[in-house]
């Protein structure tokens, strides 16, 4: 199916000037206003806040409300047959409360509250329903809930309300999201951990499951995906967090049990990126950011702008938004890589008896410039052209530009050469001792890299009759690419004796002595230069229609249905060339080739790996990319023809889902207390296609695979109320999750470096992930913004994919392959804990403390083979997060520590050559002081504690290490 999307604009145009019409002729003859509105309600004595959500759900009219207003209020209760405006007026009696009335939204405001005009009792509500009001409803007055404490109070209670189990955050203003990393703030959520890149957060894990088990949407849109095109290794269908500011967000929901209007394609769960509207607001605003950043290890400062600016009419029936950040963010990591064991049985004493069971084969000390540079802008328009109609035209962008400098030096142990005596071994390991040759590689990458994503919506929405009716489209695009070409220049040659040690992880990096020569001088012989272009584009196009309707069938208070096209596409290129030959064609690579200091560069830092012991070279000469391009034959770029390499590393992956929902409400009382929920189902039918090149061995030759498969979905959610401040969620549901894009591509690429033999393969003929979820989770509100949560989850998986290894030889050469099959089961099961509460009862000034806490337990087991069975790789089974905070009058503090336990990736078929990571823990602070009701001072800091990332290989021995430092940020915000 191929869809106009021209046409269908126009289409949506014309449907909106109908319907546009049609609200217009009923707008002439309205029914009761929502305030006169009859419903039956039974409202206990109690907690104010409490009976506002019972009356919410009751006669479906949505409550606002600061919850400093409503905290430590309660009421004396309501029951009858009576109206929505008596409701509120018993319930706010006393309170020193009124209401606001727009459209089918209450706002909750300070004021004394009108008497009610009838006595509430139970009557029948022929009787007690007054005649509808014709007057124009009171002016709506600004409620502005800021801060942390207020932002976490809005959150649990979107949680509590939810039928399904989810857990949200909310920024704390215009502009001032938790942290400034959209994935770094998502750790507060229960069962939330993150995947960092050079200290920023990037991916996010929902209760072990990886980013690709996510969905992820903005504004409940599918957003586009942008590609990792740095190097080999492809993200598939996972979110960069780091491509979006956080200025943009206006709340974060993670939907953790899905609903049936929801995508498919999300076992682990749904993250929807919720931006600000011009109609969220209740007057003009205007909100302006200035911040600066020190980025400790980097040594520089970063700034950082953004802005929003939002009118409405006085009717607020029309609306204009836009916002706009602008931010620098230079990074750099002291790292140790490419470190390697292999399986090994040596003698190293020379008694004709093997020592060992593992031996290192490499140590890769790595300096990482980045400098990012990000803009985003988001702009959105909303028109109620009747109070049965309204038109939202939004769209999001982001960009993101990067530049990233690698240098690097490898020390290749030739333990043939190892010296007798001299060997150290650990637990059946060889970590050291001394060679008379070693093999030694130093490159220099410079890579400029730009990602953009962007998703544009038109939503018309109108009610007809007694049904709500939503038709939208969309188009989402994310494109990765190369600005400038990556370019990866070695010299690689012999660099004599050396003397070695590798500690255990955690205990230092290694060591590393060479006795003959020195890395500072031109000793190494020129390889080649490696020349890369890669380009990733990444669409989705969508049309769909909902409609729902209340109603009084028994239980059911509301049925729902909807259908939804989608066009999803992935096309990925990329083209390799290696320089080895001078400009007469002679190739000057070898061991006799050496190139004077004019072809080198000093090494630009001081301190490398300074903050951790082992004694290792800490400067080395660079290879200067500029100075070995002028005196080699590039002429084949010109060449637009793509190698037989190209060709098996580009492919092109399509998808065409067609999906359908229906799902009913339910609404009713069991013992006397209230039952709530959503049972449902969704089919989805999609027609997928990959198209590629296979190679013979010999040669590259088109391939195309074509599949459909149909999945059927059912779901159900429910909340019983136990007590008043008591509720349970019980949750139940059949899930997919699609394989990653690059997983489904008929690609090959080949390891690049010439000495290691492997490669990188797809499975164009994978079935998704398919899985029965059920949840179950108890929620005790013991108090005004405070909760204490649990539940458990448990995740069975009938269809699982995993990596197998094969052997495969192309022009002679074997290759290890590592692709996805089919395999077996597995499950995921677990708990989590989550606590929150205000300390309003302690004396002043520690009535502003607050905390929050969580803690989730996580366990797995897959299926690899028929005779393996192990944990799922990359689930950590323990992380927590806690959080202190401090906020009265004008001040605001708060710090948040969040750690994660190992992540292991040497389960399975995984081996040696997989590292795990460390346990991590970050330690974040904030502090902020309001100058006035306009501006206001922020100051925030990440890794206080400078922590260190190491990874370890399945022999427990050190496998990598990752160092960025601290970084912190000063600002000013204000808002008008």
């Amino acid at each position: 199916m191929t869809f106009n999307f021209h046409r269908i604009l126009c289409l949506s145009a014309s449907l909106a000037a109908l319907n546009l019409g049609a609200g217009m002729v009923a707008a002439t003859a309205q029914a009761q206003t929502v305030a006169n509105r009859v419903v039956t309600v039974d409202i206990k004595a109690g907690d104010l806040n409490t009976a506002l959500v019972q009356l919410s759900r009751t006669s479906g009219v949505q409550v606002v409300a600061d919850p400093a207003l409503l905290a430590g209020k309660t009421t004396r209760g309501v029951k009858g047959n009576i109206s929505v405006d008596q409701a509120l007026g018993s319930l706010l009696s006393g309170q020193n409360l009124s209401y606001s009335l727009k459209g089918d939204t209450v706002i909750v405001k300070a004021g004394v509250t009108k008497a009610t005009t009838q006595t509430v009792t139970p009557v029948m509500a022929a009787a007690s329903a007054p005649q509808a009001d014709t007057t124009p409803p009171e002016a709506i007055e600004e409620v502005v809930v800021t801060g942390f404490r207020s932002s976490l109070a809005k959150s649990l209670n979107e949680k509590r309300k939810a039928v399904n189990v989810i857990d949200v955050i909310n920024a704390e203003d215009i502009g001032k999201f938790p942290s400034n990393n959209i994935a770094e703030a998502l750790q507060r959520v229960p069962g939330i951990s993150i995947t960092r890149d050079r200290g920023e957060g990037l991916f996010v894990r929902v209760r072990g499951l990886g980013p690709n088990f996510q969905n992820v949407t903005i504004d409940g849109r599918s957003a586009a995906v942008n590609e990792n095109v740095r190097d080999s290794g492809q993200s598939g269908r996972q979110f960069r967090f780091d491509t979006m500011a956080s200025e943009l967000v206006s709340g974060v929901e993670v939907i953790k049990s899905p609903l049936a209007s929801l995508d498919e394609g999300a076992i682990g769960g749904t993250i929807n990126i919720r931006t600000f509207k011009p109609l969220d607001f209740k007057k003009p605003t205007t909100s302006v950011s200035l911040t600066t950043t020190y980025v400790e290890l980097a040594d520089k400062v970063d700034p950082k702008a953004s802005a929003l600016i939002s009118w409405n009419n006085e009717d607020r029936t029309f609306g204009a938004l836009v916002s706009a950040n602008y931010g620098i963010r230079s990074l750099r990591s002291d790292r140790i890589t490419g470190v390697s064991w292999t399986a090994n049985k040596i003698d190293v004493t020379g008694d004709g008896v093997t020592d060992t069971n593992f031996t290192p084969s490499a140590v890769r000390p790595t300096l990482e410039r980045e400098r990012r540079e990000r803009w985003g802008l988001t702009a959105a328009l909303q028109w109620r052209p009747t109070e049965n109609t309204e038109i939202a035209l939004t769209s999001f962008y982001t960009y993101l530009d990067n530049f990233y400098d690698e240098l690097t030096y490898s020390a290749d142990f030739v333990l043939s050469s190892l010296v007798p005596g001299s060997a150290k071994v650990e637990n059946g390991a060889l970590v050291g001792g001394r060679t008379t040759s070693t093999s030694t590689q130093i490159g220099r990458e410079i890579d400029y890299l730009t990602h953009d994503n962007m998703l544009t919506d038109l939503t018309i929405k109108h009610r007809l009759g007694e049904w709500d009716l939503s038709g939208s489209v969309y188009v989402a695009r994310a494109y990765s690419n190369t600005d400038k070409p990556i370019t990866r220049t070695r010299v690689l040659g012999n660099s004599g004796a050396l003397e070695f040690y590798i500690p255990q992880v955690g205990d230092g990096v290694p060591s590393l002595d060479f006795l003959t020569r020195d890395l500072n001088d031109p000793i190494l012989p020129f390889r080649r230069t490696e020349w890369r272009i890669n380009d990733s584009t990444d669409e989705e196009d969508a049309v769909q229609f909902d409609a729902k309707r209340d109603l009084s069938w028994g239980v059911v208070s509301q049925i729902s249905g909807g259908v939804k096209f989608r066009d999803r596409s992935r096309e990925y290129n990329r083209r390799d060339i290696n320089f080895t030959r001078n400009r007469s064609g002679q190739t000057i690579g070898g061991n006799n080739t050496l190139f004077g200091r004019e072809f080198y560069d000093g090494f630009p830092e001081g301190d490398f790996l300074s903050e951790v012991s082992g004694t290792l070279p800490q400067t080395w000469l660079l290879p200067n990319r500029d100075a070995f391009l002028a005196i080699l034959d590039t002429s084949a770029i010109a060449n637009s023809a793509p190698a037989r390499g190209d060709l098996r590393n580009s492919y092109y992956v399509a998808e065409k889902i067609k999906a359908a929902y229906v799902a009913a409400n339910i609404d009713t009382t069991v013992f006397a207390r209230s039952l709530r929920g959503e049972v449902g189902v969704r089919y989805a039918e999609t027609d997928q296609t990959s198209q590629g090149h296979a190679d013979t061995g010999s040669a590259a030759v088109p391939v195309s695979f074509d599949k459909t498969y149909k999945d059927t979905l059912p779901s159900a959610n429910f909340v019983y109320e136990l007590r008043d401040d008591v509720q349970v969620h019980v949750a139940a549901a059949k899930v997919i999750t699609r394989p990653s894009l690059a997983d489904l591509s008929p690609r090959l690429t080949l390891n690049s470096s010439g000495t290691v033999f492997t490669a990188v393969g797809g499975n164009p003929l994978l079935d998704p992930f398919e899985a029965n979820q059920f949840d179950l989770t108890a929620e005790w509100y013991f108090a005004p913004g405070s909760a204490l949560i649990g539940g458990v989850f448990y995740k069975d998986i009938t269809t699982f994919v995993y990596n197998q290894n094969t052997t495969i030889a192309i022009d002679g050469q074997n290759y290890l392959l590592t692709a996805p099959v089919n395999g077996g089961e597995a499950w995921v099961k677990g708990f989590e804990l989550a606590w929150q509460q205000n300390f309003k009862f302690l004396p002043a000034p520690f009535d502003g403390l607050g905390a929050l806490a969580n803690y989730t337990w996580t366990d797995s087991e897959a299926t690899y083979s028929a005779t393996l069975k192990d944990k799922m790789q990359n689930v950590a089974e323990n992380s927590y997060n806690i959080t202190v905070f401090y906020e009265k009058d004008k001040l605001g503090a708060r710090l948040s520590y969040s750690w994660v336990d190992d992540v292991l990736a040497s389960v399975g078929t995984g081996g040696l050559t997989n590292l795990n990571d460390k346990a991590y823990g970050s330690l974040d602070g904030n502090i902020s002081y309001k100058i006035d009701d306009r501006y206001s001072i922020v100051a925030e800091a990440q890794n206080l504690t400078n922590e260190a990332q190491w990874q370890f290989a399945q022999n427990g021995q050190f496998g990598g290490y990752t160092y960025n430092g601290r970084t912190v940020s000063i600002g000013v915000r204000a808002k008008f």
